[in-house]
């Protein structure tokens, strides 16, 4: 064949698969010099043409590919990450790894490139690649959780760590027995040496608990490490923190004294760690006594490989199952973490206001059995709190900053701060009280006759704010540990009382006249050091000296003119032992002192007429706990002893104020002693079992009650009111035919009603017809759980997830009495809902 261009020949080339050179029996030259003239006179033609064809193969021609390849691991683990996603950032590609965490990648010709790999709950990593690169090996740490880490160090024991008694409720055993009920009774059916009761009698609204027989006031309760007791009284109110376990993270319950913690515990609540996967849930739940539950919450996941929000919205209703013990109240939850490399950082915004129909007195014995109406099944709903008025509104956000920093491999920090507000007022109606009490003046009528009483409406406000730092810094190295741990807390409160009606009220008297005015500030400070040094493989010693400040200042008492400033200062030493007996099993011998100053009240109370000031001391308890727990690969085991030796301590006198808060006396010596037991068994996966078992005892060793007339009552020897000596729990938990099925058994043994052990020293009165003892009986209740994932629904309607779950409470109808106390000598009792129920259904996108 022949071509012909300018008068040239060109005779093309055989193919030569050899590579031997030869072709067309000739020799052939290596190239062809295209840029050679190949006529006269066109050479600029030739080059154009040429550079033309150049640029047309060079864009048209695929670029010899290149591959990067390789596989993700967990670094905790070892293991392969399936589903990983890789992207290259210069050019826009991404991909997932396989089953095996194996990935492959075309990346073309590109000489550096920046890989970027992400996995749900778990940091992210960029990394530089020059290519060509050996296949690669790329592990990705584990976001550790928050409750694992950032607020748990000062406030939290640990296993393996701390010669402590303590409970963790972890989430999963949160979300089984949880349904919208106050945290304390949830706690009471879940945790040993833990008991609690409630006013509306079915579980939501105010409730109020006790460990080892130390009532709320007396035990730490923090939430991400910031203590929630109010700061004058000690005591709790979980009801200002609506639906909060719906994004709770894990509970841990501690008994006796441990670092900072309360006098009988301490209870600290996480909010859950961020989720790494976005998603939108939604809860309806409604049961007896017209309760209505909805829960709205929005996960972004992780985003960026940094960020991750969380937001809530909650509202709870009930009519209550006693006469006006309703409740409606709605809760805001906002968190928005931060991922970085050595730390990690959360803001979290929550609260939201509540409204309760108060229901905090008693009915005596007779309206139990029906004395009011004759239908007994009526009378015991009976609330002596008649008033519509009679009304709790309270307010109190809450703001928490949070925060991890990785100093060195060997030193951290994590700190909270927190700031929260407090806004509410509450009515009553009282009756025949004196005017002057009420800073009235008495009322002279025409006749001369002079009204010295009325009934009257008051209302109780209080305005005020706390603010406050828990810093934790941690080392270790070797066989050394220390912590070192602090807590600052401000508080400010305007207190002031009004009579908003009254039948009688004086004439030229402005309305709402206040009859308390005054101003309450707290500071508080701590500062605790432990160390902790491994003497051999198995053995570990911890010592810790702790140092607290409580100051209070009254100031502004704008009706009686009183203002004082009280300090107290406590010394808190700590030393324990904790023993690898071998794998699975240790044991623990731990002794600590324990202080509280009293509350304000208990000082000098401006709201009350006849209100003087009080001195009193400390209450100061030494507390040795010895322990041994057992841990196997289907069970676990659980047993703990406790002896705990108080000096003044500041009881219960077995009576409640006309706020239906708890009054207290000081100067008694007591033993609080006992036996814990837990444990929990599963032979199978779709079956388990746990059981906890509290037996104690605790005594007056000594204590004198004053009367107005300098007369005394001793209680010597009797047992203290208000806590039973036996506790059972035991739950049984199973899977079948796609249900997942709980049913708890909680017994209390009977408790004596006040201090007097249902007048132990004195016979006669408990001889006199009529008498009823001042004795709660004891009582047993189940209650069932049914829980059914609905997936194949789920996926027929294009959602994440879809459930339903029904729970009987009280499954077998029994009447009881949750709780009593003595009133002017007869005994008054709190009763408990019969059976009801829940029906709730959770669906996600």
């Amino acid at each position: 064949m022949q071509s012909e261009w300018c008068g040239a020949e060109i005779t093309p080339l055989e193919p030569d698969p050899g590579h031997t050179g030869g072709g067309n029996g000739a020799e052939a030259p290596n190239h062809l010099d295209l840029f050679s003239p190949a006529c006269p006179g066109e050479e600029e033609t030739m080059r154009k043409v040429v550079l033309a064809l150049f640029l047309l193969v060079t864009t048209t021609l695929p670029t010899a590919a290149a591959e990067l390849k390789g596989r993700v691991l967990a670094s905790d683990t070892g293991k392969p990450l399936a589903g990983a996603k890789l992207e290259v950032r210069e050019l826009g590609l991404s991909a997932t790894t396989d089953g095996q965490g194996q990935f492959v990648l075309e990346v073309g010709a590109q000489a550096q490139l920046t890989l970027v790999v992400t996995y749900p709950g778990y940091y992210p990593v960029n990394q530089r690649v020059t290519l060509p690169a050996p296949a690669l090996e790329l592990s990705l740490a584990p976001v550790r959780p928050f409750t694992e880490q950032v607020e748990v160090r000062a406030s939290r024991a640990q296993t393996g760590k701390d010669p402590a008694t303590f409970t963790n409720l972890p989430r999963e055993r949160i979300e089984e027995s949880y349904y919208g009920q106050d945290p304390a009774m949830l706690l009471a059916a879940t945790v040993p040496g833990f008991f609690a009761y409630n006013d509306n009698g079915h579980g939501i609204g105010y409730s109020y608990f006790t460990i080892r027989g130390f009532g709320q006031a007396r035990t730490r309760v923090s939430l991400n490490g910031a203590p929630l007791n109010d700061a004058e009284s000690g005591e709790l109110f979980f009801i200002d923190l609506a639906d909060f376990l719906a994004t709770a993270g894990d509970i841990q319950v501690q008994r006796g004294v441990f670092g900072l913690s309360g006098m009988g515990g301490a209870v600290d609540i996480t909010t859950a760690p961020a989720s790494m996967e976005p998603s939108f849930q939604l809860h309806l739940g409604a049961g007896s006594y017209n309760t209505q539950r909805l829960t709205l919450r929005y996960d972004s996941g992780l985003v960026g490989g940094q960020w991750a929000l969380t937001a809530r919205y909650s509202k709870i209703t009930t009519d209550g199952y006693r006469d006006q013990s309703w409740v409606d109240m709605w809760n805001y939850f906002f968190s928005l973490s931060h991922f970085g490399q050595r730390s990690r950082t959360r803001l979290v915004l929550f609260g939201g206001p509540e409204q309760t129909h108060l229901a905090y007195y008693g009915i005596p014995k007779s309206v139990l059995e029906g004395g009011r109406t004759g239908n007994a099944d009526r009378d015991r709903k009976f609330n002596p709190l008649t008033y519509p008025g009679e009304i709790d509104n309270f307010h109190q956000p809450h703001f928490q900053l949070i925060s991890e920093l990785r100093l060195s491999p060997n030193t951290e920090l994590t700190q909270t701060f927190y700031l929260f507000q407090g806004d509410g007022y509450y009515d009553q109606f009282k009756t025949n009280r004196k005017l002057v009490e009420y800073n009235l003046p008495n009322i002279t009528l025409p006749d001369g006759t002079v009204i010295r009483r009325t009934d009257l409406v008051r209302r109780r406000t209080v305005d005020e704010w706390d603010a406050g730092w828990v810093p934790t810094l941690s080392w270790q190295k070797g066989n050394w540990a220390l912590e070192l741990a602090g807590e600052l807390r401000l508080h400010k409160a305007h207190h002031y009382g009004q009579v908003t009606w009254a039948q009688y009220y004086p004439p030229g008297v402005p309305p709402n006249r206040r009859y308390y005015d005054y101003q309450v500030d707290k500071q508080s400070s701590a500062l605790r050091l432990k160390a902790s040094y491994r003497l051999t493989d198995d053995l570990l010693a911890v010592a810790g000296l702790g140092y607290a400040h409580h100051r209070y200042e009254l100031s502004k008492d704008r009706l009686k003119g009183q203002a004082f400033t009280d300090n107290f200062d406590f010394l808190l030493p700590q030393a324990g032992l904790l023993w690898r007996v071998k794998e699975g099993q240790e044991a623990y011998l731990n002794v600590a002192r324990g202080m509280r100053e009293p509350n304000f009240r208990q000082l000098y109370d401006p709201q009350d007429y006849y209100g003087t000031r009080a001195y009193l001391d400390p209450e100061d308890v030494w507390d040795w706990e010895a322990g041994y727990r057992l841990r196997g690969e289907r069970f676990s085991a659980r047993v703990n002893a406790f002896y705990m030796r108080f000096a003044n301590e500041i009881v219960w006198a077995g009576a409640l104020d006309d706020s239906g808060v708890p009054i207290y006396g000081n100067g008694a010596r007591s033993v609080h002693k006992g036996l814990e037991l837990e444990g929990s068994w599963s032979p199978s996966p779709n079956f388990g079992v746990d059981a906890a078992l509290t037996l104690s005892r605790n005594t007056f060793t000594r204590y004198r009650e004053y009367g107005y007339d300098g007369t005394f009552t001793s209680y010597d020897g009797n047992r203290i009111a208000g806590y039973p000596d036996t506790l059972l729990l035991v739950t049984a938990r199973g899977q079948l035919a796609g249900f997942q099925a709980a049913l708890t058994l909680r017994a209390v043994d009977r408790f004596y009603l006040d201090n007097t052990q249902d007048n132990r020293k004195n016979p006669e009165a408990r001889r006199q017809p009529g008498y009823v003892p001042l004795v709660n009986p004891g009582f047993a209740v189940v209650d069932l759980t049914l829980r059914r994932p609905l997936p194949e629904l789920a996926t027929t309607l294009g959602l994440s997830q879809l459930g339903a779950e029904l729970r009987v409470n009280n499954l077998l109808d029994k009447k009881y009495t949750a709780f009593g106390y003595v009133d002017y000598g007869e005994p008054q009792f709190i009763p408990a809902a019969p059976r009801h129920y829940y029906l709730g259904f959770s669906l996600g996108l």
